[in-house]
């Protein structure tokens, strides 16, 4: 028959507690590590898309609600875009860039094609006042073939349609 001794462990293993304190440490390392390793690659063509479509619609009611102009500033050549308004003379909001493989191929204002090697400014007018516009991406990488992506902004409401294929005409 066996017996146990006082602070002495009768068999090998972990208790309940120590299994749940190494646990919560590796949790915690994982909820601190795992956001700075993917802001490393950059954003993806989901998340680019989804941050020019919050930003279309929030200049869209700033301009019809607040009466202040705001500008969505498209850089083809540098693959970059950003928001902002008329009044910042200071510190402008950094340009965000769009994804690794992700490119822009055009930008059409109002029925006009804008050359693609020019910084274009899509401008969001106090009262609401949005030209309809189109931005049309590229996405080279992985697949076989590129594929083309068109972001529709609609003059109504500030809202972005992400539509697959160069999207000129009206579907």
């Amino acid at each position: 028959m066996r017996t146990s001794t006082p602070g002495i462990r009768s068999s090998p293993g972990f208790t309940l507690i120590e299994l749940s304190i190494v646990l919560f440490v590796l949790g915690l390392l994982l909820w601190l590590v795992v956001p700075r390793i993917s802001s490393v690659a950059g954003p993806d063509r989901n998340t680019v898309f989804r941050e020019i479509a919050a930003g279309s619609e929030t200049a869209f009611d700033t301009s019809l609600f607040e009466k202040r102009e705001v500008r969505l500033v498209i850089d083809p050549t540098g693959g970059t875009y950003r928001f902002r308004g008329t009044e910042e003379q200071g510190a402008l909001p950094p340009p965000r860039g769009l994804s690794e493989g992700l490119a822009i191929t055009g930008v059409r204002v109002d029925g006009e094609d804008r050359p693609p090697d020019i910084v274009t400014e899509i401008r969001y007018l106090p009262g609401g006042k949005v030209p309809a516009f189109r931005i049309f991406f590229r996405e080279s990488g992985g697949g076989a073939s590129p594929v083309e992506w068109t972001l529709r902004g609609n003059p109504y409401d500030g809202s972005v349609d992400v539509l697959e294929g160069n999207v000129s005409g009206d579907v």
